[in-house]
C-alpha cells in the first residue's frame, strides 16, 4: 500500500479500526524504515488523530510489535503451508522461493519491511527477527534432513549450513523484486537457488 492510500475519516469498531491501523503502520513503515516511523505518520495515513494511533498503541515498541506481527505470521504461515505439503526436497524448496517471488511482488509493504527488519542489528526488535529467522532455517535443516534419510539430498550435505545459504537467497529474491528484474532471471535464479541448497549439479 501506498502513501497514497485514500484517507477516510469513518467511525470504525475497535475491532475494525485496529486493523485498519496496522495496514497503514505496514505502508509508512515499508516507506520510512522501521526506525523512523511514527504514530503521527500512521494517524496522517489513516485519516485520524494522532491520539487515536496511540489509544491502541500507547508506546513506539507498541506500535513496532503489532506492525511487525502480519510480517511475521506471514512468513510463518507461507513456510508451514508447503511443509504441511510432505513435498520432496527439490519440489519444497522450489515451491517456498516461488511463492516468496510471488509475495514480494503481490505484497510488498510486507516485503520491504521484512528487508529493514532484516538489517535491523540495533533495534530493538532485532532478537524477533533472529527467532523468526532461525524458525524458517530450521524449517529448510528439516526438509533437507528428510531428504537425506530418503536419499534425496547427498550423504554428505551439511544442512545447517545449506537452510542457511537457502534463506539468505530470500533476501535476493526481494532485491531483484525491488530492482524490477525480469520474471525470466527471477526464475533462473530460483531454479539456482534451490540446486545450491541442495548441492546438486545444474
Amino acid at each position: 500500500m501506498s502513501q497514497t492510500l485514500v484517507k477516510r475519516r469513518l467511525r470504525l469498531d475497535p475491532e475494525e479500526r485496529r486493523p485498519q491501523l496496522i495496514t497503514c503502520s505496514l505502508a509508512v513503515f515499508a516507506e520510512n524504515g522501521i526506525a523512523r516511523a511514527t504514530h503521527s505518520q500512521v494517524a496522517a495515513l489513516a485519516g485520524v488523530s494522532v491520539s487515536a494511533v496511540y489509544a491502541y498503541f500507547r508506546t513506539r515498541a507498541d506500535l513496532v510489535a503489532a506492525t511487525l506481527t502480519p510480517v511475521e505470521a506471514y512468513l510463518d504461515e507461507m513456510f508451514e503451508a508447503v511443509v504441511a505439503k510432505r513435498l520432496p526436497p527439490y519440489e519444497s524448496l522450489l515451491e517456498i522461493a516461488e511463492t516468496f517471488a510471488e509475495g514480494t511482488r503481490s505484497k510488498p509493504d510486507i516485503t520491504m519491511v521484512w528487508l529493514d527488519w532484516s538489517t535491523g542489528v540495533g533495534l530493538e526488535s532485532w532478537p524477533r527477527y533472529l527467532e523468526l529467522l532461525e524458525r524458517m532455517q530450521r524449517h529448510i535443516d528439516r526438509i533437507l534432513a528428510s531428504g537425506k534419510s530418503q536419499g534425496l539430498v547427498p550423504a554428505n550435505l551439511d544442512t545447517r549450513a545449506a537452510s542457511r545459504l537457502y534463506v539468505g537467497g530470500g533476501h535476493t529474491i526481494a532485491l531483484m523484486q525491488c530492482a524490477g528484474i525480469p520474471a525470466a532471471e527471477m526464475e533462473v535464479f530460483i531454479q539456482q537457488l534451490v540446486r545450491g541448497a541442495l548441492a546438486v549439479a545444474s
